[in-house]
Order: C-alpha cells, then sequence, then structure tokens
C-alpha cells in the first residue's frame, strides 16, 4: 500500500483494497482524499504502472476535482453512485466513499456495471 492509514475512522479501507486487489481484472485500487492526495492504494501484484509517480498524482488531483464538480448537481439529479471513463489501454473508476474518492483502474476489456455492482458491494456503499 502506498501510505498507512492513522485512526479506527478508515481501518476499513486497507480490507477494502486487498480484497478488491485479489479481482483479476483490477489493475489499482486506492483511496484519495479531496484535494487529490492518495492516502493509500497498491497495484495488483504483476501489474506495472501506466504512468509515473507524479503523472498520478496529477490524475488523483484531477479526479477530486471532477468529484467535487458533481457534486454540484446533487440536488436536482442526486449523488453519483461511481463514474467510469473507458480508454485504450485501462477503464477508470471512481466512488464517492464517506470523505474519500475510492480510485480504481482495471483491464480495459471489462464490463464496467459488472465490476462497479462488485466493487460496491466489497465496499458496502
Amino acid at each position: 500500500m502506498a501510505q498507512s492509514v492513522d485512526g479506527l475512522k478508515y481501518q476499513k479501507y486497507p480490507i477494502i483494497c486487498e480484497k478488491l486487489l485479489k479481482e483479476p481484472k483490477i489493475r489499482f485500487a486506492g483511496f484519495v482524499d479531496y484535494m487529490g492526495n492518495l492516502i493509500l492504494g497498491d497495484f495488483r501484484k504483476g501489474v506495472t504502472p501506466l504512468k509515473d509517480e507524479s503523472e498520478r498524482r496529477k490524475i488523483f488531483l484531477e479526479v477530486a476535482l471532477r468529484v467535487r464538480t458533481r457534486e454540484d448537481f446533487d440536488y436536482n439529479v442526486g449523488p453519483v453512485q461511481y463514474a467510469a471513463s473507458r480508454r485504450a489501454k485501462v477503464v477508470v473508476m471512481t466512488f464517492p466513499v464517506k470523505d474519500k474518492i475510492l480510485f480504481v483502474s482495471t483491464d480495459p476489456d471489462v464490463e464496467i456495471d459488472t465490476i462497479a455492482k462488485k466493487i460496491i458491494k466489497i465496499c458496502g456503499i
């Protein structure tokens, strides 16, 4: 895992990441705060990252900004359960979880709704 998590408030996050990384299609699972900082997360064993650490930090910041922007529409259309973006080499998904964002990347051939439902069940959200 990238960083440790202090306090009881986040004690389930490492367990959630470990469970998610057992899924064969999930490449990365981690929790990001609303400032774009990776709280904890890791790649599945054997996965080579597509971006270096500084590029991943930019991605996490962009994700935090997008999630915050989407919250402006919660009043009218309801809160976001998850958001996904399919790219040629990866599918990126975000899930608001309390005061953090679960960031997941998967293999590009994943069925988005199927894996999203599985992630939601594992996280209990």
